[in-house]
């Protein structure tokens, strides 16, 4: 039986790398917070996939759910619902006042809307 469901260690690794940044944090701190050795960050930096334990540790320590990084999601997102998860995201940020927030929403709409796949002006892939 082959599992259909691979797991996106880059996509994993680049929310990490991201986590780290806005804590301001070196790799070697989030190595002692978490127990991950540094030998372990480095290789998923060249995009070795971590083992259980590495992965359970870093998730939590960066709020991150790595079932968001298995490909060929086991539900497709409704139409529009990914708008909708996004601008939940900024509402749920602290960080950004309410004008922030929805002028974040029309970006981010606005570009999901222009460059969806079957927009006006859409170039058919190579």
């Amino acid at each position: 039986m082959t599992n259909k469901h691979e797991f996106d260690s880059e996509g994993f690794y680049a929310a990490l790398e991201r986590t780290r940044d806005q804590r301001r944090a070196t790799w070697k701190e989030v190595s002692v917070a978490t127990g991950v050795s540094q030998t372990t960050l480095t290789r998923m930096g060249q995009g070795r996939k971590p083992d259980a334990s590495s992965m359970a540790a870093l998730s939590a320590w960066a709020g991150i759910n790595p079932a968001n990084y298995v490909a060929g999601q086991f539900q497709t997102p409704a139409a529009g619902q990914t708008l909708e998860q996004v601008a939940l995201l900024f509402r749920q940020d602290a960080a950004l006042s309410p004008g922030a927030r929805r002028q974040l929403e029309a970006i981010v709409e606005t570009a999901y809307n222009t460059l969806k796949k079957g927009s006006p002006g859409d170039a058919p892939s190579e």
